[in-house]
């Protein structure tokens, strides 16, 4: 197995990270936003998708943008939105299991998702006790990534140094934001691209192995 020198945290955000995109997770977590916000905040239904991807791009969350523009329950809305089954939809994964033992990093997940939401994605993945910390947007103060405070919380609640992480995020603008605090900033990118504000670029998951092997050459013949 290799052994890490510098590197102490392998830091990976949760939704469409971990496992593969439009598996229907947030498709099914959308819907539910889509119903609080015509249900309970009386958005019309023809306007509501495209105001919950404005307020979640603008905010890097749906929930942090009605918070600043409408009077907003977090815990209430989280309940509503994330409180539901994804049984059907994630199942243990044997090949990402054995991926995160052959790395010989600390594993944490910094996530915009609930505490809930994260606890039952790492479960029905199988990998939950391979986890060391889950850092969720309660533990964020629902102030999400790409906030700095997000980045700051996770190093202080991980007791490291940005320069020790390695970060992995399927979302561009968190990726650019973990490397402009000092982290070594991962894209898992939807198709081949260039590593504009960021410092490595992967298709999936399985890519991690032999960039950490190289990146650790690196650091011992530095």
């Amino acid at each position: 197995m290799l052994r890490s020198a510098a590197m102490r945290v392998l830091l990976l955000d949760l939704d469409e990270t971990l496992y593969p995109p439009d598996n229907g997770v947030l498709e099914r977590i959308d819907a539910r936003i889509n119903s609080f916000m015509t249900d309970r905040l009386g958005f019309a239904i023809g306007e509501v998708d495209a105001e919950r991807i404005r307020l979640r791009d603008r905010f890097g969350t749906t929930m942090r943008g009605l918070i600043e523009q409408h009077q907003l329950d977090p815990d209430d809305y989280l309940r509503h939105c994330h409180g539901v089954d994804l049984s059907d939809l994630l199942a243990p994964d044997p090949a990402l299991r054995a991926l995160l033992v052959r790395l010989p990093l600390r594993k944490a997940i910094l996530t915009n998702a609930p505490r809930a939401h994260a606890d039952q994605v790492l479960r029905l993945l199988g990998i939950a006790d391979l986890v060391e910390h889950v850092i969720a947007i309660e533990d964020l103060r629902y102030r999400p990534k790409p906030a700095t405070s997000a980045y700051e919380t996770a190093l202080e609640r991980l007791c490291v140094n940005a320069t020790d992480c390695l970060f992995v995020d399927d979302m561009l603008p968190f990726a650019r934001a973990a490397a402009a605090h000092g982290m070594r900033a991962i894209w898992k990118a939807p198709a081949p691209a260039a590593d504009d504000g960021v410092h490595h670029v992967i298709a999936h998951l399985d890519d991690l192995e032999p960039l950490l092997a190289r990146l650790m050459k690196d650091e011992r013949s530095t």
